[in-house]
């Protein structure tokens, strides 16, 4: 992989819009790539990051709840229950929130920092950060949850903010 300066890419960069590919092993590289992750994260005042959000094409989530730090590759969420409100922000959107649904627990497959396959249970808040990152790396950004019209003002709005600076 060739080496990039890594930075947070906010919308309407298309790299959001792209499903990252499967990381096949967890090495240097990519504990380096966590650690940059991280700190753009932190610098950016973020609770969770994707790879794509900092431009890179590849399965990799870095989320922090309640004095844990999560450093996943491959995540993907195998068992889903319950529903929850919850207002999120995005930091590819930044000054946006939006009210948005989502599962109130889920179960996490993925494989930690170390490369030793993990399964996880996460519930209401750390459960929302996984499902909002976990999106990311589908291709999928937090807009797209929202019901079609509300989607269409969001996106009106943006072009006009996007248009103005």
């Amino acid at each position: 992989m060739k080496k990039t300066e890594l930075r947070l890419h906010t919308w309407s960069d298309k790299i959001l819009k792209k499903k990252c590919k499967v990381v096949k092993k967890i090495d240097e590289e990519i504990k380096e790539i966590f650690s940059k992750m991280y700190s753009i994260m932190k610098k950016h005042k973020g609770i969770g990051i994707a790879a794509n959000q900092v431009g890179l094409d590849l399965s990799l989530i870095v989320v922090e709840s309640q004095d844990r730090v999560f450093k996943l590759a491959n995540p993907k969420i195998m068992k889903k229950e319950g529903k929850i409100d919850s207002v999120e922000g995005c930091l590819s959107f930044p000054g946006l929130e939006l009210k948005i649904n989502r599962f109130k627990r889920i179960w996490i497959n993925a494989f930690d920092e170390k490369g030793e396959e993990i399964n996880l249970e996460a519930e209401d808040t750390l459960s929302i950060i996984f499902q909002h990152e976990i999106d990311h790396i589908n291709g999928i950004v937090f807009v797209d949850r929202l019901p079609l019209w509300e989607r269409l003002k969001v996106y009106a709005q943006l072009k006009r903010t996007k248009s103005a600076v």
